[in-house]
């Protein structure tokens, strides 16, 4: 009477080894799809802020923010309309607050 347990075996080894190798190539293609599906950072455009305020050059006068038209005088500052002094210092414009606008092609950026 044959058993047939030495076939049975070797037919279980092969489906296992099958099995092992599905298994990995089921993997492979996995990480290979997700490489492929990641989103590259999309780079930041430096521009200035949303918030930030221009005091932009017209011929010999500045226009601040809210429209207002001033002359500077011979050191680059400027008078507000309420009194208070805004100087010129290594080429930014320095606020009554503190603040620094710098320069660009248009005018100011302030913060």
């Amino acid at each position: 009477m044959y058993s047939g347990t030495g076939l049975h075996a070797a037919v279980r080894r092969g489906k296992d080894r099958r099995m092992i190798r599905i298994t990995i190539a089921a993997s492979l293609v996995a990480v290979l799809a997700a490489g492929c599906v990641s989103s590259r950072p999309q780079p930041v455009q430096q521009t200035a802020a949303p918030s930030a305020k221009r005091i932009v050059r017209d011929g010999g006068q500045l226009a601040l923010p809210d429209g207002t038209r001033v002359t500077p005088d011979y050191t680059g500052g400027f008078t507000l309309p309420n009194g208070d002094y805004v100087k010129r210092e290594r080429g930014a414009l320095v606020l009554p607050t503190g603040a620094r606008c710098q320069p660009d092609a248009m005018g100011y950026v302030c913060p």
